[in-house]
């Protein structure tokens, strides 16, 4: 939860791990949002509205969540506009959080001067959102966008979204550990328990770990690949990546990089840029505070 200013500056901000049911999940929305418009009002700032930006496919106009995969558990058909506006009567925006990323790159970020551009979100998934001639993709029932979504092997493991290959299944954070417990170059750095995360496997690649960096420069042509097949289709002028992903460094980013302008039509690919984010962690709380701010036309914080 951020409390931000029409210049995007975060005041405040708070952060919570996300419960593991729908309820809990709900109740600490509730207690955030109820804190923030707390803040607010102590500090006599005007309030805007309330933007937030989840998982999941929303209903933009109608603020509803209608359906997400097992990365959220239960998170599907979930009236988040009509629950936060009944308890609190602000208005709020709900929206994906891909999509909120680029809103905020465009009122705040790297993407103020640019009407085409991907903003590509690395986290635990792989998200985010497209503006095409100076407005946000969305598509017919505001599902589009959904970049981790596209396939990269159609014989590939199953997703949680239905499909199969996924590039999130190879170049997320989720990913590239499912994909590391199946490397058994890698069981060496598989813990006790089982577990091996993408940041173990990063850790490892930068202290000299061959396997380790042969699994994350593959997962960086992987997603490579995926985002010239976008490049093709949309003709951006920049790619904004953002995320947790980003501490992964070289071999997954350069990998990544230089497989786009590989893989990408050659006049797609002339003068393309590919740069991070310059608020690569604080990307979703400006997300939801752009999107607040862009619905209504706010110049107030």
């Amino acid at each position: 939860m951020g409390v931000v200013d029409e210049s995007g500056e975060v005041v405040r901000w708070k952060k919570q791990p996300t419960p593991r049911n729908r309820e809990s999940i709900l109740q600490c929305i509730q207690m955030l949002v109820g804190d923030g418009l707390g803040i607010c009002t102590a500090s006599n700032h005007d309030i805007v509205g309330v933007g937030i930006s989840t998982g999941g496919q929303v209903s933009f106009k109608k603020g509803v969540i209608v359906s997400a995969t097992s990365l959220i558990p239960n998170w599907s058909n979930v009236p988040l506009k009509e629950i936060i506006e009944g308890r609190y009567n602000v208005p709020v925006y709900a929206d994906n959080d891909g999509n909120c990323y680029a809103v905020a790159e465009k009122r705040f970020g790297k993407g103020k001067q640019l009407d085409n551009f991907i903003a590509l979100v690395l986290g635990t998934g792989i998200g985010g959102g497209i503006y095409v001639d100076g407005k946000p993709l969305r598509g017919a029932g505001n599902f589009a966008a959904e970049i981790g979504h596209v396939s990269v092997d159609a014989n590939g493991p199953e997703c949680s979204c239905g499909g199969r290959g996924c590039i999130e299944l190879y170049a997320s954070g989720s990913g590239i550990a499912r994909w590391g417990l199946e490397n058994p170059l890698l069981r060496h750095l598989v813990g006790t328990k089982g577990e091996l995360t993408s940041k173990i496997i990063g850790e490892a690649s930068r202290a000299g770990d061959s396997s380790a960096t042969s699994l994350l420069r593959a997962a960086g042509g992987r997603l490579g690949l995926a985002m010239a097949g976008m490049v093709n289709v949309f003709n951006p002028e920049c790619i904004i990546i953002s995320g947790s992903l980003l501490e992964l460094g070289s071999p997954y980013l350069d990998e990544f990089r230089s497989t786009v302008v590989r893989r990408a039509m050659k006049a797609n690919g002339l003068g393309l840029r590919i740069e991070s984010s310059d608020f690569p962690q604080e990307g979703g709380i400006l997300g939801a505070a752009a999107l607040a701010f862009e619905e209504v036309g706010g110049a107030s914080d």
